[in-house]
């Protein structure tokens, strides 16, 4: 019902700033939730708004926006018409706004680049690199939570297209950065892991990297923790699986630590 009556109200009636931020933030905060309503982006309508939000100078309102395309974003057809109707470009231009809003374009920019290879062009073509480069350099902001979302971002990139990100420096540049921020306590600890293993699944060169890297060691010395939280133990978990999955000097490393005996315990 808030939905119902707060979108309208927010685009039909100017309310004052303080209001306006308001049901901003409020409804913001419903689109976190996966039942949230999903946007249809091909309703002309829906778009001017969606871009209105965009364009706003209000944190709540751009983030709104950007928490409506997180949400709804889901098919080749719904990233597609947000590319061609301006979308990607006013979410490149949030990248050197507030730290707000950078955060919530690059989360929206992987969404509309995921498993698109057209939409990874448009998105590499803008300004003239200069898109691409703002993220790349956002993997050494000094905010984690920046830095894992920067990663994500190019991952989702990468992943999309096997045409860009193929410098050796780059794939090792995500590595290294994924295994430190596994440091981190909170959830961007929890969120690194499957990170990292949606970088390096099925890739044998970023696995071998990654072994380089002394990547079993670092999930090893993670389990040894206790206690580990359901959600980060997952992650770990699929990492390691990831990680052994092609490279036989893998599997010989995660045996000589006896991480194995580790992962029997956690099963039973």
């Amino acid at each position: 019902m808030l939905f119902s009556f707060g979108m309208p109200f927010i685009h039909l009636f100017s309310p004052s700033y303080q209001v306006l931020d308001a049901a901003a933030r409020t409804l913001r905060m419903i689109y976190q939730s996966k039942l949230a309503p999903k946007y249809d982006f091909f309703q002309e309508e829906n778009m001017q708004f969606l871009l209105s939000l965009l364009k706003s100078e209000n944190e709540n309102l751009t983030g709104l926006g950007a928490g409506i395309v997180i949400h709804s974003c889901k098919t080749i057809g719904e990233q597609n018409i947000l590319c061609h109707t301006g979308v990607l470009e006013k979410l490149t231009s949030l990248l050197d706004g507030s730290l707000s809003q950078r955060d919530a374009s690059l989360e929206s920019l992987a969404a509309i680049i995921r498993d698109n290879p057209a939409a990874v062009s448009n998105f590499v073509e803008l300004r003239c690199g200069r898109a691409l480069h703002c993220v790349t350099e956002l993997t050494k902001d000094k905010y984690p939570r920046t830095r894992l979302l920067a990663c994500l971002c190019l991952i989702s990139l990468k992943n999309s297209s096997t045409c860009y990100l193929q410098d050796i420096g780059i794939k090792t540049k995500l590595v290294y950065i994924l295994l430190e921020l596994l440091d981190d306590s909170g959830p961007v600890g929890d969120e690194a892991s499957f990170a990292f293993s949606s970088l390096i699944a099925e890739k044998e060169d970023l696995q071998k990297l990654a072994f380089e890297a002394n990547a079993i060691n670092k999930f090893n010395c993670l389990l040894q923790k206790h206690p580990i939280q359901p959600k980060r133990l997952e992650g770990v978990l699929l990492a390691l699986a990831d990680l052994c999955s092609k490279l036989e000097c893998c599997r010989s490393n995660f045996l000589s630590l006896q991480v194995c005996c580790l992962c029997l315990c956690f099963c039973f």
